[in-house]
C-alpha cells in the first residue's frame, strides 16, 4: 500500500491560512520495486486542493495497475513525442498525411522548445513561452511566412494529442495544455472570386491549349461540384451515375513521398456521400469523356488509367493534386485575375448554393463537412444579405399575420 504523505498548499510563512494565491500539490511514496529503489512521485501546480486529491488518487491506481513507469520522471518531452509518434504511425491508425503534420510539429516546434522538458514536469507556462517565440518570430517576415493562428492551433492540438495518451496511460496527471493561453485570433479568409470572376475565367480558359485546356473539365466539375481537390483526382467513373445525375464520394487522391495514393475521404461525413449532377457538370463530364476517349486512342499501350478514374493525365495517369493547385494558380495570373488557391473554388461553389436558397444542412452534406457548424462558420457571412433579411421579415410577417 501507498504510503500517504498527503495534499498540501506550497505557501510561505507569509500566506493567510486561506491563501488562495499558491498551487496545491500532492507526494506518495511506493513501497521498494523488484529493484529495491522506492518511487516517490511529487506534482505541483494544482489549482485547488480537490484536484490535488484526485491527480495522488489517480497516480496511485496507475501504480496498483502497473501503467506508472518507474522512470517516468526521467523521460524527456522529447524522448516521450518520439516514441509516441512512432505507435502511432506503427499502429496505422490515422492517415500518412496526419502523421507528416505531427512530424512537421515537432521538428519545427515542440522539440526544439520543450524536447528537454521532463514530460512529469510540464507546465503550461513553459508552452506558454513556446508560444510567444513562435509569434516573435514572426515579425518581419511576410504574410505567407508567418505562423498562423491556425497553424498554432494544430501544433497544440498535435501536442494535446500526445499528452492525452500520456495521461489515459499513467505517466502524467493532469494536462498541461488546458492552462496553455493559444491564440484563438480567427485565421484571414483567403480570397474568393465572385460568379462574375469565374465567368471570365471560364471564357479566357475556352480560347487556352495544352494544360489549361487539359484541366478546363476538371475546372468547371470542382466549382459544379464544390468537391475537395483530392476527391476530384480519386473521383472513378464507376462512382458516377449519369442517368440517375448524381455522383458518390468514396475516395480521394493523395501525394505520398512521389506516388499517388487512394484513401478514405477526409471527413466520416464525406465518405460514401451523395453529390448532384447539376448546371454545367453533366455537359461538362460528357464532353471530358469524349476527350478522354481520344487521348486512349492516341496513347495506345502507354494508356495507363487502369483505375478508371474520372480525370486523368493525356495518358491516362493519375493526376498529381498538388501539380494541379500549382498550374491552377499560373493559370488565374494569367487570366489577369487575382490569385486564388484551387481550393477557393470549393468556397465559391458554397457560396453560390447558399446565396441562391440551398438550405444550410443541404449544403453541409454535400460539401462533406463533418458537421453543420463547420458549414456555418466558414459560411454564415455569405447569406448575411438582402435575401436573409426578406426571409427573416416574412418569418415575421406570418408569425403576427392575423
Amino acid at each position: 500500500m501507498a504510503k500517504a504523505t498527503g495534499v498540501y498548499q506550497r505557501c510561505t510563512n507569509e500566506c493567510t491560512t486561506r491563501c488562495k494565491r499558491h498551487k496545491w500539490a500532492f507526494s506518495v511514496e511506493f513501497p521498494p520495486g523488484q529493484d529495491g529503489k522506492r518511487l516517490r512521485i511529487a506534482e505541483s501546480g494544482f489549482p485547488d486542493q480537490e484536484t490535488a486529491k484526485e491527480a495522488r488518487t489517480e497516480a496511485i491506481r496507475a501504480h496498483k495497475e502497473g501503467t506508472l513507469e518507474a522512470d517516468r520522471r526521467k523521460e524527456t518531452v522529447g524522448e516521450y513525442l518520439e516514441r509516441w509518434l512512432t505507435a502511432k504511425e506503427s499502429a496505422k491508425t490515422i492517415r500518412a498525411a496526419t502523421i507528416r503534420s505531427y512530424r512537421g510539429h515537432l521538428d519545427n516546434y515542440l522539440m526544439p522548445d520543450l524536447g528537454r522538458v521532463r514530460l512529469s514536469d510540464l507546465k503550461a507556462s513553459q508552452i506558454d513561452a513556446m508560444l510567444v517565440r513562435i509569434r516573435k518570430a514572426n515579425d518581419g517576415k511576410p504574410r505567407n511566412q508567418q505562423v498562423s493562428a491556425s497553424t498554432e492551433r494544430r501544433i497544440i492540438a498535435t501536442l494535446r494529442s500526445a499528452l492525452r495518451d500520456a495521461l489515459r496511460a499513467g505517466q502524467i496527471h493532469r494536462d498541461p495544455t488546458i492552462g496553455a493561453h493559444v491564440s484563438k485570433e480567427s485565421a484571414e479568409r483567403r480570397d474568393v472570386w465572385t460568379p462574375e470572376e469565374f465567368g471570365q475565367f471560364r471564357a479566357w480558359m475556352e480560347g487556352q491549349e495544352g494544360h489549361a485546356e487539359h484541366l478546363a473539365p476538371l475546372i468547371l466539375f470542382a466549382v459544379g461540384t464544390g468537391m475537395r481537390l483530392g476527391e476530384v483526382c480519386g473521383l472513378r467513373w464507376a462512382d458516377v451515375d449519369m442517368e440517375a445525375g448524381y455522383l458518390t464520394v468514396r475516395q480521394q487522391a493523395q501525394l505520398q513521398g512521389k506516388e499517388v495514393v487512394f484513401q478514405p475521404v477526409k471527413t466520416k461525413a464525406g465518405q460514401d456521400r451523395w453529390v448532384p449532377l447539376a448546371g454545367w457538370v453533366p455537359d461538362a463530364l460528357k464532353t471530358w469523356k469524349v476527350q478522354q476517349g481520344r487521348e486512349r486512342l492516341i496513347s495506345g499501350e502507354a494508356w495507363a488509367n487502369d483505375r478508371g478514374l474520372v480525370f486523368t493525365d493525356a495518358l491516362g495517369a493519375p493526376l498529381i493534386p498538388n501539380n494541379v493547385s500549382k498550374t491552377f494558380g499560373r493559370m488565374a495570373e494569367r487570366a489577369g485575375l487575382s490569385k486564388v488557391v484551387f481550393h477557393s473554388l470549393r468556397h465559391l461553389a458554397a457560396t453560390i448554393m447558399l446565396q441562391n436558397g440551398l438550405p444550410l444542412p443541404v449544403v453541409s452534406r454535400i460539401l462533406g463537412h463533418s458537421t453543420i457548424t463547420v458549414t456555418a462558420d466558414l459560411y454564415f457571412d455569405v447569406v448575411k444579405d438582402q435575401r436573409l433579411k426578406d426571409d427573416v421579415s416574412a418569418a415575421y410577417a406570418r408569425a403576427f399575420s392575423a
